[in-house]
């Protein structure tokens, strides 16, 4: 049977990354040490046979070669080390002496003068032959000795080492799984409290603790969050209350102007034909806002397309200036700019931009008012500045000019049909471009908008 969606918890993966770095460093440290100590034996044992061959190659000087009937054990015992044999072999192979009858049997003659070592299964020997040749005589001497204590000491050594780490790698994932856990514990008090956050509990926050450390960054990132997603919910709610009140408002006088053609109107063209024109004008308004709070919602969900292509922005001014004139023909419009001044950018809504900052501008100024238009080319960027000299916008209320649905002065916004949404789509154009839009304005002596537009592919 398989077992699906299985997950450990982050405690228990980082105590198991404790134990398995923990074990591959013993697992290193332990073998470099076994393999050093193994190689130091063996090099203390070829040190004493080298030795003992030299003591007693010295001996067989003393008596000149010739190891007669007397008592060989008292020439040659004090020559023996522990575990440590030898013997001596003349010329055609006989045995003249050895030292235990326990010695294996290994070529006499072979390998001269070199440091040799055996290891077959459970055997283990280093040995030196040497030859000695003296007068007449010719005696072939072998040293040997056998590693099993040696050997038997790194079997124990390794023995306890498995046995210490196999405590310490249990002792680092224990201890790794409990420091984890005070560790992730603040994480864990995040958990909880996220999870009881809701739309109605928005205001509430968590406790940040520590010294600007990881967890305490990532509480106060939950909390940067939990600000841009209140102020989202309440600009939301608040968007939502406006646009019901933008809504029932040309309903109501839909409403009404259908009761009044149901009563009167029928006998009464007068009635017939006011009634008419402005259901006209309302539907028309109407119109007019869905279609900007679409293009906001397009804006919000990135879905608003921006077809850039070069073009001339004089021309559009122009066009523009000259709709204003029709309605507006009282006041003075100025155009500064150049003729076969270019950017790139999309006409459509660089002429929703520009209309409604005129329009702005042209509703809030006097009939005897002036407005002027300057254009002009600055480091790759083009400046469309828009100056008037009406009633100008109080300075308190300046940050809040972008705002939707936010109106200056809401009864002189009933009179000239502001709906409140007009700068945030201007703005919200001038982010698509990768632009900036700037006001300076004071009460009563004018209002001054710059749109900055890069003017590159």
């Amino acid at each position: 049977m398989r077992i699906r969606n299985f997950r450990l918890s982050i405690k228990l993966r980082i105590a198991l990354l404790y134990a398995i770095i923990f074990s591959f460093i013993l697992i290193v440290l332990n073998a470099s040490v076994l393999y050093g100590l193994k190689y130091y034996l063996i090099y203390q044992a070829f040190s004493d046979i080298q030795n003992q061959s030299d003591v007693i190659m010295e001996k067989l000087k003393e008596i000149d070669g010739v190891v007669g009937n007397i008592d060989k054990d008292l020439l040659f015992a004090s020559s023996t080390g522990e575990n440590m044999y030898f013997k001596i072999t003349d010329m055609h192979g006989n045995i003249v002496y050895r030292s235990s009858s326990h010695m294996i049997d290994i070529p006499y003659d072979k390998n001269l003068n070199s440091l040799t070592k055996i290891e077959r299964d459970e055997t283990h020997i280093v040995y030196l032959n040497r030859k000695y040749v003296e007068g007449g005589s010719v005696l072939y001497v072998q040293v040997a000795e056998n590693l099993k204590s040696q050997y038997f000491f790194l079997k124990l050594l390794f023995l306890l080492m498995a046995i210490s780490d196999a405590i310490g790698v249990l002792v680092s994932f224990f201890a790794g799984y409990f420091i984890t856990g005070r560790a992730l514990k603040p994480v864990d008090y995040m958990v909880r409290e996220v999870h009881t956050i809701d739309e109605k509990k928005l205001n509430k926050r968590l406790n940040v603790n520590g010294n600007n450390d990881e967890l305490s960054k990532l509480a106060m990132t939950f909390n940067n969050m939990l600000d841009r997603l209140e102020d989202y919910f309440k600009r939301q709610n608040a968007f939502i209350s406006n646009v019901s009140h933008e809504l029932r408002t040309p309903l109501s006088v839909l409403k009404g102007y259908i009761e009044l053609i149901d009563r009167w109107g029928k006998d009464n063209k007068d009635v017939l034909e006011e009634s008419i024109s402005a259901l006209k004008k309302e539907e028309q308004d109407m119109e007019i806002l869905i279609e900007r709070l679409l293009m906001l919602a397009r804006g919000d969900n990135k879905a608003l397309e921006v077809n850039k292509k070069k073009i001339n922005i004089y021309e559009l001014i122009e066009e523009l200036v000259k709709d204003a004139r029709i309605v507006y023909g009282e006041k003075n419009i100025e155009v500064f700019c150049k003729r076969n001044l270019e950017v790139n950018a999309d006409r459509n809504l660089i002429k929703e931009l520009v209309r409604i900052i005129l329009d702005n501008a042209l509703k809030y100024t006097d009939f005897d008012g002036n407005i002027k238009i300057f254009v002009e080319e600055v480091d790759k960027n083009v400046a469309i500045m828009i100056k008037d000299d009406g009633i100008g916008i109080p300075q308190e209320d300046i940050p809040y000019i972008f705002d939707r649905f936010y109106r200056v002065d809401k009864a002189r916004s009933k009179e000239t049909g502001g709906m409140g949404l007009g700068l945030s789509i201007a703005k919200l154009i001038v982010e698509l471009h990768g632009g900036k839009i700037d006001v300076n304005s004071q009460l009563n002596k004018g209002s001054e908008f710059k749109i900055t537009i890069p003017n590159y592919q």
